[in-house]
């Protein structure tokens, strides 16, 4: 019998059993983060020669400068207001979305109800919500329930359009598929349906998470006495400090740029999820 030389042992690297995991590849994310932040320190410094070359008035434009050195100085208030225009917004999407996914439902079943209530919807979208705000507090006091509700308003129309569209868009084959092997209307909407209509879903959130931050906002500024970031900015307004202006902006740019993120974020894992093959257990 013939057998190979044995290699010296010497020579030889003990194995763990263990696959080497790569490093992780971050140069899309670099690509995706580093040119905006160059463009706005590039935007900043011209800001801040231009003020100080021109002299210009604090009460007209502040220094970039003085703007970062007030957030950090008084970071704790920022970052308490903003939370509770955080909580405004969040409670304001949740609800928005909620009601306008099962509103959606039903009019993507029904067109007698797409008739009745659709027109209704478009009318409440082209109101301005600023002339609401008054009702609103009338109807629910000067709490935190106002705030929401006018979130919620704002955020229910992009909603709504989108995912009627995508419960609409299914593929005619398996729809006719599921009614011949006698599908309920549940089964159809739970497997057919909803799984085309996510990607819509997402669609619409990427926009209405920015507009639910801003109806928080809007409704903040008429009632000031509750807080939030949006008080902030009215009362910091009226006294001409614009450096606390700013920096309440740039408070809200960074919870705005944090939930746009997380909806990218949980939209890629959702779709991977999608994406994973079906196995019997």
């Amino acid at each position: 019998m013939i057998s190979e030389p044995i290699r010296d042992l010497d020579h030889l690297e003990p194995t763990t059993g263990r696959i080497p995991l790569a490093a992780p590849d971050v140069r899309p994310l670099l690509g995706w983060i580093v040119p905006p932040l160059i463009a706005l320190l590039i935007a900043a410094v011209a800001i801040e020669v231009w003020v100080r070359l021109a002299e210009v008035s604090v009460w007209v434009m502040p220094r970039p400068t003085g703007v970062i050195e007030n957030f950090f100085s008084d970071f704790g208030r920022y970052f308490n207001e903003g939370l509770k225009t955080l909580g405004v917004s969040l409670g304001g999407l949740a609800i928005g979305t909620v009601a306008a996914t099962l509103l959606a439902a039903g009019v993507a079943h029904s067109q007698v109800l797409e008739r009745a209530v659709l027109p209704i919807a478009i009318m409440v979208k082209v109101t301005p919500v600023v002339a609401l705000i008054p009702l609103f507090i009338i109807w629910f006091g000067h709490g935190w329930n106002p705030k929401i509700a006018i979130a919620a308003l704002i955020t229910y129309f992009p909603v709504l359009i989108n995912a009627i569209a995508g419960f609409r868009d299914v593929d005619p084959r398996m729809h006719d598929y599921f009614r011949s092997v006698d599908a309920s209307t549940w089964e159809i909407f739970r497997h057919l349906r909803l799984p085309a209509a996510v990607p819509y879903l997402f669609a619409s959130l990427k926009i209405s998470v920015t507009l639910s931050l801003i109806g928080a906002v809007v409704a903040e500024f008429f009632l000031s006495g509750q807080g939030g970031l949006g008080a902030v900015i009215w009362i910091e307004q009226n006294n001409l400090r614009l450096e606390q202006v700013f920096a309440a902006v740039l408070m809200l740019t960074l919870i705005g740029v944090t939930l746009s993120t997380a909806v990218v974020v949980a939209e890629r894992l959702f779709s991977w999820r999608l994406d994973q093959p079906v196995t019997a257990s």
